[in-house]
């Protein structure tokens, strides 16, 4: 079973800078949104190895979460969204891979605004959030590629997106200094 900590304030500052650092963020400053960082780390035995994920995501292991948080929990004080991080993976993590999966998770973070542009309230006085979706999301399963090749979703889903966005995805994605870790079987 995981584990859970209010992540240190060096989590807070880094945010700060990442919010303050892309424009696409602008938003999130102007409407003064309070997140919550969170450490969850997983379960250890004895000699203090991972034994499971610290954060599972529709049954996959993920390195970050981030959720909106209901008026009940900000009514008690809490900020207005969540973000949980992988603590046994922030601890070997570089620091531009932190930077990284700290703005994608921020990034799931959109105030909602009405037409004119004016940011929505809640009963508490709290701009109002929703969840940004990814641009891209993948599930594939291997046997039906293997099965139907090009025929299969996973083949055309492949082909899209190195078609579509390869430039983005692809580039140097074989250089070993690109990573520390593999992210074989992970969400994010």
């Amino acid at each position: 079973m995981s584990t859970y900590q209010k992540a240190p304030q060096e989590i807070n500052d880094l945010a700060a800078e990442i919010l303050r650092q892309f424009e696409t963020h602008k938003d999130l400053i102007a409407a003064q949104v309070r997140v919550d960082f969170i450490f969850s780390s997983g379960q250890q035995d004895e000699d203090h190895n991972v034994t499971s994920p610290a954060i599972m995501h529709h049954g996959m292991p993920a390195l970050g979460l981030c959720s909106i948080i209901p008026p009940k929990g900000r009514a008690m004080g809490r900020g207005d969204a969540e973000i949980i991080l992988d603590a046994d993976w922030w601890a070997d993590a570089m620091e531009p891979e932190q930077k990284a999966l700290l703005d994608h998770e921020l990034h799931h973070i959109a105030v909602c605004s009405n037409r004119a542009g004016i940011v929505k309230h809640d009963d508490l006085g709290r701009p109002k959030l929703r969840m940004r979706k990814h641009d891209v999301q993948i599930g594939w399963f291997t046997v039906i590629a293997e099965r139907h090749g090009m025929h299969s979703m996973e083949r055309i889903q492949a082909k899209e997106i190195a078609a579509e966005k390869g430039q983005y995805f692809w580039p140097n994605i074989f250089n070993k200094a690109a990573s520390t870790k593999p992210l074989k079987n992970l969400q994010i």
